[in-house]
């Protein structure tokens, strides 16, 4: 037995459709689906862009806290130093660094000896997380003299001092009319 295949119609009309009614319809579906496209490329584009800022923070505090305890630099060179260095963020506008000596006591705590920022430029409005000094003289605190004490995340033998550096940056979020607040990126680093 022989079968033989054929088709209804032409190729310019599918299911009773045109061809130019079928580019409408394409041209409203991808109208309608193009928006949500965007977003999701923004989005990643976005979380992307998050991301690289945060590995230039972290590595802006290891390399501060390395220029910190093993040279004979200036505090303030080196912040210095490091906000020049940190393109494509915008340190000078929305981040700010603190460089702040710590003295390990004997329960494992740690006494405030010396806190630095840069002397001009940074967004003063971003504190540090481990002492927020009130009484600042351009980049340098006046540290009380009954010294305060925090804890931080690893113990301090009595005597042991560390450096700590600190970067804080407020990222600027690309769909701000998805997210509303901006996200605060941290990064922190002792040696």
């Amino acid at each position: 037995m022989k079968r033989t295949y054929g088709y209804i119609g032409s190729s310019a009309s599918i299911a009773g459709g045109s061809s130019r009614g079928m580019r409408g319809v394409a041209v409203v579906e991808f109208a309608l689906i193009l928006p949500i496209l965007l977003l999701l490329t923004l989005g990643v584009v976005d979380f992307s862009r998050a991301i690289q800022f945060n590995n230039i923070l972290v590595n802006l505090t290891r390399e501060g806290a390395n220029l910190s305890a093993r040279t004979t630099e200036q505090p303030q060179y080196i912040l210095r130093a490091l906000i020049d260095t940190a393109a494509p963020l915008q340190m000078n506008a929305d981040g700010m660094m603190y460089i702040t000596k710590l003295v390990g006591r004997s329960d494992g705590r740690a006494k405030v000896e010396e806190q630095y920022r840069p002397d001009n430029g940074g967004k003063r409005a971003l504190q540090s997380r481990i002492w927020s000094c009130s009484n600042w003289s351009g980049g340098k605190c006046n540290v009380p003299a009954t010294r305060p004490v925090v804890s931080l995340p690893t113990v301090l033998r009595d005597g042991e001092t560390v450096y700590a550096v600190e970067a804080i940056y407020d990222y600027t979020v690309l769909a701000r009319y998805v997210i509303s607040d901006d996200p605060r990126l941290y990064s922190f680093t002792v040696l």
